[in-house]
């Protein structure tokens, strides 16, 4: 991505932040998984937002005093033993050229220099971000620091900056928008490769292992757990355990995305596995996929989640009938148990609005399901679409769905 999207996003930041105030966002670090080993770093998609790198131990520094904004960025000191033993650390020319930051700092001093700032600025606010917790969630970067201020500064004005970044971030550029779509293009290209191998006898950890390979060779990696789940495994939305052999005659939902420069794309297709639907899978499967465009037909900017949600709930009420699953509206429940989607960009399940009201340019899925636990069936389709003014942009559009193309390609 261009360095300018970057320098623009932390200039929209600041206009949004109050005068005399400080903010602060740390790009993480990874947890410990084992005594000599950690797991896989991603970084903070805030501080990647506003800066357009993904390394661990830094921290970005926005200072608005008397209306006059700077910028630091504090990065690990250089350190030849390190670059032995784990990789090469990225140097302050590199930093400055991917983030458009100009003051690169050491990240030893950051506490030093940070205190010796507010010290001669009397900043009022300090901005450090904060979602929703646990009650027994370990402590962050953000909360230490919070903690070490309170303690020090009293009456400094510890303030949330989610509020901002929400606004920011659910509106997605065209350039945000085009690293969707790669990501698209990768899942849509590693589920041909899987529905070319599906077949039974096949384990579901075998299908998740088909689609990663293919992800793996794009220099790509899932945006999230894969869910590969069949025959009655399929009534569970977050599963994945991944351990059935699947048998002639099962459907099998598949739950999965990728990544590209750290935005997600979040599909979910089903799939007969020897390749033919019955006609009861089909008869089910038409009924989701129509409900998709029950969804998108509602959406539009202005309109509320809550709106979308009631009218698919009142065409499964109509169409579950038919199925001669249900007798009475209030039955819906029992087989759709979810939401018609949720927003996506730099997480998959991206910043909601307070309103939880749909606006223009954001990117939310579309994602109907029918679980049918006593025939063993759950399906669900999913696509990701752009809010636009004028319309619905399907930007996975080419990910084939039918039953007919479906059955054609496998």
């Amino acid at each position: 991505m261009k360095t300018s999207f970057f320098i623009n996003n932390r200039a929209k930041f600041a206009e949004n932040m109050e005068d005399y105030s400080l903010a602060i966002f740390f790009s993480g670090r990874a947890p410990r998984e084992t005594a000599d080993q950690y797991y896989e770093f991603s970084v903070d998609r805030n501080f990647y937002y506003l800066t357009g790198i993904s390394r661990e131990n830094m921290v970005l520094l926005i200072s608005k005093i008397s209306g006059k904004i700077t910028e630091t960025l504090y990065i690990p000191a250089l350190d030849e033993h390190f670059e032995k033993w784990y990789g090469i650390l990225m140097r302050k020319e590199e930093a400055a050229e991917v983030s458009g930051i100009k003051s690169i700092r050491n990240r030893n001093d950051f506490i030093d220099e940070l205190f010796q700032g507010i010290n001669s600025n009397r900043p009022d606010n300090l901005y450090i971000y904060s979602y929703l917790t646990d009650p027994d969630e370990p402590s962050d970067s953000y909360r230490n620091l919070a903690n070490l201020l309170r303690k020090n500064y009293p009456a400094l004005n510890i303030k949330n900056s989610l509020d901002i970044m929400v606004e920011l971030r659910s509106s997605k550029s065209e350039e945000e928008v085009e690293e969707i779509k790669k990501a698209i293009t990768y899942t849509k290209e590693a589920l041909e490769f899987v529905m070319k191998n599906l077949k039974p006898g096949m384990y579901e950890y075998q299908v998740r292992a088909n689609f990663e390979y293919q992800l793996m060779l794009k220099n790509s990696k899932p945006s999230f757990q894969t869910i590969a789940a069949s025959s009655e495994n399929a009534v569970i939305l977050h599963y994945v355990d991944l351990q059935r052999r699947m048998e002639d005659g099962d459907l099998i939902l598949l739950d999965l995305g990728a990544l590209s420069n750290n935005y997600a794309s979040d599909i979910t297709r089903t799939y007969p596995v020897n390749g033919k639907f019955t006609q009861r899978q089909k008869d089910i499967y038409n009924v989701v996929l129509e409900a998709q465009e029950v969804i998108i037909s509602a959406m539009h900017p202005g309109a509320l989640e809550a709106d979308v949600n009631n009218k698919v709930k009142d065409y499964f009420a109509k169409e579950l009938k038919k199925l001669k699953l249900i007798k009475d509206d209030s039955e819906v429940s029992k087989y759709f148990y979810h939401s018609f989607g949720h927003p996506l960009g730099l997480d998959v399940h991206d910043y909601r609005r307070r309103d939880k009201t749909i606006q223009e340019n954001n990117v939310y899925t579309v994602e109907p399901g029918l679980y049918i636990k006593e025939e063993g069936i759950g399906i669900r389709i999913e696509d990701d679409v752009w809010v636009k003014k004028d319309g619905i942009i399907n930007l996975s559009k080419d990910i084939i769905k039918t039953v007919n193309d479906i059955e054609n390609f496998m």
